[in-house]
């Protein structure tokens, strides 16, 4: 009996130690890799201490320039864009957030500088190219799908109108 107990045992521990090894998360040089050979040209964007890329997405209406940067506990990656300085005001801060449920799991938020940000972390386990193109494709869409919110009066924003 406890012979066929170790046996179970062992034969559970081979089948999780590949899972585990799959599970490991991205590093800042693997992700900016993962991107680039998702077919992206990335721009480096922050420092040694914090670093940050970016990429930039085509919609029909805008360049979506998404960053990307692994978090320092390295569980989550960030995949955020500029919407530039924020124009909200009472109303339409609470029409963001009422706009929320159209785009979750993106979020909203107004930095300490008061830049407007939308963005998706992403658990960084077993992260695959197709999951990075799909946050990428879906962060820009969400862009676009809110520009009547967070673009008030026309003005420059960081996610440029294409010509």
């Amino acid at each position: 009996m406890k012979f066929l107990i170790g046996a179970a045992l062992a034969a559970a521990a081979m089948l999780v130690a590949p899972l585990t090894a799959a599970a490991d998360p991205l590093t800042y040089p693997a992700l900016k890799t993962m991107v680039t050979n998702t077919g992206f040209t990335t721009n480096e964007l922050g420092s040694t201490e914090s670093p940050k890329f970016e990429a930039t997405v085509k919609t029909e209406s805008f360049n979506v320039p998404v960053g990307f940067e692994v978090t320092k506990s390295a569980r989550y990656i960030w995949a955020s864009a500029s919407l530039g300085a924020s124009k909200l005001t009472g109303d339409g801060a609470l029409t963001a957030l009422k706009r929320m449920t159209d785009i979750q799991p993106t979020s909203i938020w107004i930095t300490s500088k008061g830049t407007l940000m939308m963005g998706i972390a992403i658990d960084n386990r077993d992260v695959k190219p197709d999951t990075l193109k799909f946050v990428m494709d879906k962060l820009a869409g969400d862009v676009a799908k809110t520009a009547d919110i967070w673009q008030g009066a026309p003005a420059a924003t960081s996610a440029a109108k294409t010509p």
